[in-house]
């Protein structure tokens, strides 16, 4: 969930790529530092609008420990229950798909396909950390948030990804722009409605806008536990096939 929350003017050349700061890096620090939690289970209810109105239900779990292990598990529709994605350590990943087994791992690029029908990427179910995988620049401040521009230090489906976090108290983000090399803004993740859960801040609101094909998906979290007590077992290849 922490990278999932973690999940995010001045004008910024596409022609070459922005170059890392450490103000930049120490933002990164601080916004996984602030989202790190030991241990956390959620249920979140999706709606999913298509470019033509017409509206699909989603419900999916989220179980996750330190920050390197989450599992992302559909619950509903039924024609989907069971899907689900682990991310482990060294930030692998698989996807399950009850209908195709076993498992297969996901790299490079493919994580920025949708997941299961909704406009969130699998990129921003199985994002961990920042620090990690982006260089980043400060861009200037806007409402008392800074911007961030973020370029990806391995391959990637975004050239840069611009994100918004508080600048004042803890280090959230609000907003996360994903960013083709044309300079277009894809697509874009808000979040809202934070609230105290056992000290942290978190997001019980969120949107993804597909900007390219008009559509957008509503999450709402509806249930959260931190320090469930959770099981390594939890976190295997086995329990994704298996729970």
């Amino acid at each position: 969930m922490t990278g999932f929350f973690a999940l995010f003017f001045c004008w910024v050349s596409f022609t070459q790529p922005a170059a890392a700061d450490e103000a930049g890096a120490a933002w990164l620090q601080r916004i996984d530092q602030a989202s790190e939690i030991s241990d956390v289970h959620m249920r979140l209810e999706l709606a999913v609008t298509d470019a033509q109105g017409q509206s699909a239900q989603r419900v999916i779990e989220i179980w996750q420990k330190g920050s390197e292990k989450r599992l992302v598990r559909m619950v509903s529709p039924a024609r989907l229950k069971g899907i689900g994605l682990l991310v482990g350590a060294k930030d692998s990943l698989h996807l399950y798909l009850p209908s195709y087994p076993p498992s297969r791992r996901v790299v490079g690029s493919k994580r920025g396909n949708a997941f299961m029908g909704t406009d969130f990427a699998i990129e921003d179910l199985s994002r961990l950390q920042y620090a990690n995988r982006f260089d980043a620049v400060e861009a200037g401040t806007e409402e008392s948030q800074m911007k961030l521009v973020l370029t990806p230090l391995e391959d990637h489906a975004d050239a840069r990804i611009h994100l918004w976090v508080a600048n004042e108290g803890d280090a959230v983000v609000h907003r996360v722009d994903h960013i083709d090399e044309s300079g277009t803004v894809t697509r874009r993740l808000t979040m809202t409605d934070f609230r105290r859960v056992s000290g942290y801040l978190l997001p019980h609101a969120l949107q993804v806008d597909d900007l390219i094909r008009n559509r957008s998906t509503k999450a709402s979290v509806t249930a959260i536990k931190i320090g469930a007590g959770l099981q390594d077992r939890i976190f295997t290849v086995p329990h994704l096939v298996h729970p």
